[in-house]
């Protein structure tokens, strides 16, 4: 298990494996001795409410300890500045990064957004190589190197001549992550080519080698390395092809398939030398139509500006995007369906009186966002008097709010809360 110290929370260690209670990576957290659990997906009867959403506790059998080896990553990480400051360094980086023709193309022919809309979002492309270039160019914009200390995505790698500072993160597409007063605080990346991960149920135990090179589909293959009960073997995996082990007798044994894993990450440098963590807070997206976005001054909510008593809730910066366009209204896009609790101030502060949850068709199916909503229904009613209500439809029309619009339909709104 790979585990690094939060700063914030002494004798906690953020999971950056595999969490021992959803199996997941990302959000969830073990205590120093290895016998409690704060786990963001699978919920139990002990737990408490955090800026992110809900935590559950599980409390692990402390016999496993021994059994479980334990890599305790370095962090020499510095805190997040505040928001000014972030805002200042992202639009210097937006200055200094262009939006590649791939995924100008992505965005028009998939996404199906016009220029016009493409420009004033401001969505920018994370290059391969010489990205120390940007670097150097985003702190010589600012005036010193120093500026580029405790921002999420920014860190200082060694090299052959002494330290210099580069950026952090997967190619891809970036999409920013903004403030009620239109400040950039956050990226999030939509990675070209996502990790592959193991997909395995029963007795088996495994990891990816190597990768090879794709099939004549485009489908991805590894070489993978395989434990069983009485046997290790070396196995060539192909995208998606769920191989499946019975007993003589028809019995399940276990199954493997390879899978891409998360598209999504956050652009983040925790984990490096005088790099930043993109938490404490994660960020929230909040987006107006973009005909009003070069209306909409920096460090202004934007009451004023468009009618801000009516709001909507979707997860994903691009989601929201969309949905303000297509709706004519504002969007909040958050980065998990569990992290409602971030935006409860700033609703309160855009004067807001009605929400409206706009997830994905699957509220109604998948138990885990099912249960989110729920919760998020009573933590509301709990700490404001703003009605609540659900934008739903039939999952044949769109998954979410873009895919629902982008074929010409809109939701139906159903108050959930008075």
């Amino acid at each position: 298990m790979k585990l690094r110290r939060q700063v914030k929370q002494p004798g906690w260690y953020e999971i950056m494996s595999q969490c021992p209670i959803c199996g997941n990576k990302g959000w969830c957290a073990i205590d120093q001795d290895q016998t409690v659990v704060h786990c963001m997906r699978v919920p139990s009867d002990d737990f408490f409410d955090s800026i992110v959403g809900r935590q559950y506790r599980h409390y692990l059998d402390p016999d496993r300890k021994n059994k479980t080896t334990v890599e305790i990553l370095q962090n020499n990480s510095v805190e997040k500045k505040n928001d000014s400051h972030l805002n200042r360094v992202y639009r210097a980086l937006i200055s200094e990064m262009p939006l590649s023709g791939f995924h100008l193309d992505h965005l028009r022919n998939d996404r199906y957004l016009t220029d016009d809309v493409i420009r004033v979002r401001e969505y920018r492309t994370m290059p391969g190589p010489d990205r120390y270039k940007i670097a150097k160019n985003v702190w010589k914009r600012l005036g010193e190197q120093g500026d580029l200390l405790g921002v999420p995505g920014f860190y200082v790698e060694e090299g052959r001549y002494g330290p210099y500072w580069t950026m952090a993160g997967g190619s891809g597409l970036m999409f920013p992550f903004r403030s009620i007063t239109n400040e950039i605080t956050g990226w999030q990346i939509r990675v070209d080519k996502p990790p592959l991960e193991l997909d395995m149920k029963g007795a088996i135990k495994g990891e990816i080698l190597e990768e090879l090179e794709p099939d004549k589909n485009g489908k991805r293959i590894a070489k993978c390395k395989v434990q069983l009960a009485d046997r290790e073997l070396e196995v060539t995996l192909t995208e998606k092809d769920k191989k499946i082990c019975t007993s003589k007798l028809g019995q399940f044994v276990f199954s493997i398939k390879l899978k891409q894993g998360q598209r999504y990450w956050w652009w983040s440098s925790g984990s490096k030398d005088n790099g930043s963590s993109i938490g404490g807070p994660i960020p929230y997206h909040f987006t107006l139509p973009s005909p009003c976005l070069p209306y909409w001054k920096t460090g202004e909510t934007p009451e004023e500006l468009f009618d801000c008593s009516e709001v909507w809730v979707t997860e994903g910066a691009l989601k929201a995007d969309k949905g303000a366009d297509a709706l004519l209204k504002p969007f909040f896009g958050l980065p998990g369906v569990g992290a409602y609790p971030l935006i409860l101030e700033p609703l309160k502060k855009l004067g807001c009186k009605h929400v409206v949850f706009a997830f994905d068709a699957d509220v109604v199916t998948t138990p885990e966002v099912e249960r989110a909503l729920e919760l998020c229904a009573e933590f509301f009613a709990k700490n404001t008097d703003m009605s609540l209500s659900l934008a739903m439809w039939d999952l044949s029309l769109g998954k979410g709010i873009d895919d629902l619009t982008d074929n010409g339909y809109i939701p139906q709104v159903t108050k959930i809360l008075e």
